[in-house]
């Protein structure tokens, strides 16, 4: 193997937690669409931080700390055990701190957290979801709505799944009912009833005081 190639190799190895970080933190996430630049710059700085708080925990831990001497144990061992012991050590804690960092990115992701802390200090007012549509459903536990169709038609239920984007709208709707124009409802059968893109959506009532 060329000197090139080996040192990729090796560049591959040393981003390996920025990548599982990124894995970690996109579990939490709807797929988005980002370049390539985008994510490589991500899988750096996620193996940066990664490299951060695994090297800090392993100076905090390996060393001497509130009358707690390890630094004797460690004097016992051989070079060869020693740098063996050390990196088994680091490499566990490193695994460690990228499932965490991912996971809590991508908690604080989900939830908005960073974004709603920004528009309280008036920095902002952005939100971290990708359009309208996502903002409309994110917070919205149990709720009935009524869908209107283009073709007139019209249906109302609790929207328990929704798509991420409202280019391609579509839902599921429970305890879900056709209405009439009069305003009567035909309950479905079964558990309820989805929504696709097909249906060609026109709009979505966000109802209040629950079923009317």
């Amino acid at each position: 193997m060329s000197a090139t190639g080996f040192d990729s190799v090796w560049l591959l190895v040393a981003l390996l937690p920025g990548f599982f970080s990124v894995k970690v933190r996109d579990f939490y996430l709807p797929p988005r669409r980002g370049d390539a630049f985008d994510r490589s710059f991500e899988v750096v700085a996620f193996a940066l931080g990664n490299y951060l708080v695994a090297g800090t925990a392993f100076l905090v831990c390996c060393f001497p700390r509130d009358g707690l001497d390890l630094s004797a144990a460690w004097a016992q061992l051989s070079v060869a055990a020693w740098w063996g012991l050390s990196a088994a050590v680091f490499l566990y804690v490193l695994t460690v701190s990228s499932v965490v960092l991912g996971g809590i990115v991508g908690w604080i992701a989900c939830n908005d957290l960073h974004y709603r802390l920004a528009r309280q200090l008036r920095f902002t007012t952005r939100t971290g979801c990708d359009d309208v549509w996502q903002d409309a459903f994110a917070d919205v536990e149990k709720q009935w709505h009524s869908v209107h169709f283009a073709d007139g038609r019209r249906a109302m239920g609790v929207a328990r799944y929704f798509s991420d984007r409202g280019d391609k709208p579509s839902l599921y709707l429970r305890e879900a009912s056709w209405i009439a124009e009069d305003g009567a409802g035909t309950p479905i059968r079964g558990d309820g009833i989805l929504v696709s893109e097909a249906a060609r959506i026109q709009c979505v009532e966000f109802l209040t005081g629950g079923q009317p």
